[in-house]
């Protein structure tokens, strides 16, 4: 996978990239979120996270495509579509199959075959979006993985739910306890729970809900359902938005 079809960036190799990125970190860290190894509970200032916290010689020329912040975790991908994963883990939320926290970054192993183009993190859970290191087109370019909480395992583990195995996933979105992924055709699948209506299914219930697809949006609460594509979701603690080809929210 060339990181130049990721970024839309000139055919250049990704060491001879120029550019630069740094993580900048602030806030609560009580679950080591914020990757200090000290004993700062709370940042006042942004303050970068150093190179070497990620394996990377100081100085080197780092650059990362992604960031997601959950709860009290913390996930990156570094431009070789790695993964790195911080702070709480009571769920398994950091993927590394256990439930201990850590308190700096450390690489997702079970993804190291994986180019990881991107990620999203729940409350207690995250998901990603990733391409096979060794694809010989017969695989999906996007395939979907998540763990965590009410994801079936601490580990990741390659997810279709209600989408045809080697469906192309365009994005994924986690909420506090819910998450919606998106297909290259404009399809949305969510799953998780719906006590407030998050899931898009046309009522509330209790209890986790299995993966569905949305098949039907209202312009206007009192009209009519209709089938749209969908381009862009964001799913908020306990509600989703999400933007049709059209432009519409």
């Amino acid at each position: 996978m060339d990181i130049n079809e990721i970024i839309g960036e000139s055919a250049l190799p990704v060491n001879n990239l120029t550019t630069k990125s740094a993580i900048y970190v602030w806030g609560y860290n009580q679950s080591g979120q914020t990757g200090r190894r000290g004993r700062e509970r709370q940042l006042r200032i942004p303050k970068q996270l150093p190179p070497e916290l990620f394996g990377c010689p100081a100085g080197a020329n780092s650059r990362w495509l992604d960031i997601a912040c959950g709860r009290e975790h913390t996930a990156a991908v570094a431009s070789d579509g790695s993964l790195f994963t911080w702070g709480a883990n009571e769920f398994g939320q950091l993927g590394d199959g256990t439930e201990e926290s850590k308190k700096h970054p450390q690489k997702v192993n079970q993804l190291q075959t994986e180019f990881v183009k991107s990620v999203s993190c729940g409350a207690h859970c995250t998901a990603a979006i990733a391409e096979p290191l060794d694809n010989d087109g017969t695989i999906s370019t996007s395939r979907l993985w998540v763990w965590g909480q009410n994801q079936g395992s601490n580990l990741p583990r390659l997810f279709w739910g209600a989408f045809m195995p080697n469906t192309i996933i365009r994005q994924v979105s986690c909420g506090a306890v819910h998450v919606v992924a998106l297909s290259e055709d404009g399809l949305l699948q969510a799953w998780g729970y719906n006590e407030y209506g998050q899931l898009g299914r046309g009522f509330t219930c209790e209890g986790l809900q299995r993966p569905h697809v949305i098949n039907a949006y209202a312009k206007f609460l009192d009209e009519a359902p209709e089938i749209v594509k969908i381009t862009q979701v964001s799913c908020g603690e306990y509600h989703t938005a999400a933007v049709s080809e059209n432009g519409e929210v």
